[in-house]
């Protein structure tokens, strides 16, 4: 009698899930797990996560004399999670990113171009291996973060949501950390990367003093605050809600929803390169796919608390006299913060397409080589949509999207109650003409010059343009040269004149500093139009130039 042997459950998944398997983990687990390393780890995090716990449980025992354990057990488990959230999104994104740099620049990868492993399993190779110090770190915090959980009676709806929310952002992190250690391929790669995410955490969420709190969600804040509301040692009574449109969504969801997204844009992004070297970071068609997405998101997190008018509601704390002056301007200029959202929502779509232009406009020789090439496609949309294709239709079309999306807020910021009290119709149906110009003609303008010129030239001249009209604007105002030129020259930059439709809204025509300002964009628009003109004269010519040769 014959037995056949029954396969193991584990052996059934993806080969590139199999992670006990894959070579490249157990390279890293090799080098980076040594008897020294797990000595010195085992020490330094696990000892600090003990330390924290009865350091914090001895004061607040023996000082603040709380009544029972289960009082003060939330103090350690607070300092045990910044632990792990250093160690896990600042420190192990470094080492991603450091490692895959290091990679780059020692040619290991293009030995990995070679392997007979599949995209994806390299991928998660480098995913668990490159950070596998920090998991160790993370795994000997865990005894501590047990007994403070069971020692405090810390309930499932408070660490549960924190940890889940972790491990996304985590990989989230590790993604960006690839992403950038691979593409820039420098030894300062780490620090970008660690830049990034202070920035995620420190720097974007101020948005959020201006409606704009989905960039809270690509961070674990948002939870932690959540589980904090759940407590009664922290009065912390009230927190952004997580608003999808009409829809109220929990905190913990939305997290990692907005984190998987991104997630995939990042393993989509390492996917098409290490598949082709060649081929461009994303395709055409996953461009404008994100742009719809983004538009979609940010709309739906600013949608409804603008129609309630709670966005407006700017809350200055402080009592000193500075802020209670600042305080109650604000309450009584609910024009001028309207002003600045439209105008920040431009700025946030603008920054995107013009990021997503560089990802998808191919230079002049993957131009030609696409022109020259035999096998190329017959049809003449596959031509625009593979990578040598020009990346003009594309451009055009996130910039209807990024335009249609800020004239839609636009209009729904004017049906705001709070809107309707401190504006006019007028000022409105002046503003909507020049929000379409000024959503349109930079984008493409930026488009024609980096299609014709290339990433590198396009970048300096781009950088040198739109920065130096509001250095020399600065510098004047600094000295107090000619005031209302100096805002003039405020408007020639594409990134101020995103302001441009906010100015015009709050309507105070008597106002020299406004009409300068919308001089000079206006004067702006009509350059760029000219520039944009001159460049499209120029693509014409040496697209006939190739086809010829």
């Amino acid at each position: 009698m014959s037995f056949i042997a029954q396969p193991n459950t584990l052996d059934t998944l993806p080969k590139c899930w199999q992670i006990w398997k894959n070579p490249i983990f157990h390279r890293y687990r090799r080098s980076r797990l040594r008897l020294s390393s797990l000595i010195t780890g085992l020490l330094l995090y696990g000892g600090s996560s003990i330390f924290f716990y009865l350091i914090t449980l001895g004061i607040s025992l023996t000082h603040v004399q709380h009544e029972s354990m289960a009082e003060t057990a939330i103090y350690p488990f607070g300092l045990i999670v910044f632990l792990q959230l250093f160690i896990l999104n600042f420190v192990g994104t470094g080492e991603v990113a450091s490692g895959m740099a290091r990679e780059s620049i020692d040619g290991v990868l293009t030995y990995q171009q070679l392997t007979p492993l599949s995209p994806a399993t390299k991928i998660i190779g480098y995913l668990t291996g490159l950070p596998i110090r920090q998991f160790y770190h993370f795994l000997v915090t865990l005894p501590a973060t047990f007994l403070v959980i069971q020692t405090g009676d810390i309930p499932t709806a408070i660490w549960g949501p924190i940890y889940t929310v972790l491990l996304t952002s985590t990989c989230m992190f590790y993604l960006l950390a690839m992403s950038v250690g691979l593409i820039m391929g420098k030894k300062f790669s780490a620090l970008i990367s660690q830049g990034l995410v202070a920035l995620l955490y420190f720097a974007l969420p101020q948005l959020s003093n201006f409606g704009f709190v989905i960039f809270e969600y690509l961070t674990i804040r948002p939870t932690i605050f959540s589980a904090a509301q759940k407590l009664s040692e922290f009065n912390i009574t009230a927190s952004h809600s997580a608003l999808f449109f009409n829809w109220e969504v929990s905190n913990t969801i939305y997290c990692i929803c907005i984190q998987g997204l991104l997630s995939w844009i990042f393993y989509s992004l390492l996917l098409r390169r290490w598949r082709n070297t060649d081929a461009h970071l994303l395709s055409k068609s996953q461009c404008i796919v994100i742009t719809i997405l983004l538009h979609i998101i940010i709309l739906g997190s600013i949608w409804t608390n603008t129609s309630n008018g709670t966005i407006f509601n700017i809350d200055i704390q402080g009592l000193s006299p500075g802020a209670i002056v600042a305080r109650e301007a604000l309450a009584s200029n609910k024009q001028y913060i309207a002003a600045t959202i439209l105008s920040l929502y431009g700025s946030i779509g603008f920054t995107a397409a013009i990021l997503l232009q560089y990802v998808y406009t191919p230079d002049k020789f993957f131009y030609l080589a696409g022109l020259r090439n035999p096998n190329r496609p017959s049809s003449r949309l596959q031509n625009l949509r593979s990578d040598s294709g020009t990346g003009l239709p594309t451009s055009l079309c996130i910039a209807l999207i990024s335009t249609i999306a800020w004239l839609a807020y636009a209009y729904h910021m004017q049906q705001s109650p709070t809107v309707q009290a401190v504006t006019t119709n007028a000022a409105w149906l002046t503003a909507k003409p020049i929000l379409i110009l000024v959503a349109i003609i930079p984008l493409v303008v930026h488009a024609l010059v980096l299609e014709y010129l290339g990433r590198q030239l396009t970048g300096i001249i781009a950088g040198f343009a739109w920065v130096l009209p509001l250095a020399f604007g600065i510098l004047l105002n600094a000295w107090n040269v000619v005031e209302n030129f100096a805002i003039f020259l405020y408007g020639f930059s594409p990134l101020a004149m995103n302001f441009t439709p906010g100015y015009i809204v709050t309507d105070n025509p008597v106002s020299k500093s406004n009409s300068a300002f919308i001089y000079g964009s206006e004067v702006g628009l009509i350059i760029y139009s000219l520039i944009g003109i001159i460049f499209t004269i120029q693509l014409i010519k040496r697209h006939r130039k190739f086809q010829k040769a």
